[in-house]
């Protein structure tokens, strides 16, 4: 938790740019959901991105095709401003990665407490909560 997906146009990002990108978004993320940068949080915060071979276009004549950018994180995270803080954010690091021109767009997909599951067990806020409390007492 949170799983991140990116898909770009085919050739959009080198291997390299594309680790940069992964990066910036998951402490994007962190960042808005006010979780703290520990070995725990970044293993458990899942990267993907994918490289849309065909059918990734608009309808707009001339615009190029964009990225998305698909958040999932648990439910009662983030708000309204933190929702809007996190797109400022990850369109400004996916345009540093592929253009000032490039069309973003972020979905937030919550997921209700109870319906998230990691290895057999359900994923608790008083759980995380806890994680977060232990890691302000370590640093």
């Amino acid at each position: 938790m949170p799983l991140v997906e990116i898909t770009v146009p085919e050739g959009t990002l080198s291997e390299a740019a594309a680790e940069v990108l992964q990066q910036q978004v998951a402490d994007a993320v962190l960042t808005a959901m006010e979780l703290p940068r520990t070995e725990f949080f970044a293993a458990a915060t899942w990267l993907y991105v994918r490289e849309a071979a065909k059918g990734l276009a608009t309808t707009g004549a001339g615009r190029p095709p964009g990225v998305l950018v698909e958040v999932t994180p648990l439910e009662g995270f983030l708000t309204p401003e933190r929702n809007e803080a996190l797109s400022v954010e990850v369109t400004r690091h996916v345009r540093e990665a592929t253009g000032p021109d490039t069309l973003v767009w972020l979905v937030v997909n919550e997921i209700p407490e109870g319906n998230w599951a990691v290895n057999g067990g359900l994923t608790r806020r008083a759980k995380i909560g806890e994680l977060v409390a232990e890691a302000a007492l370590e640093s």
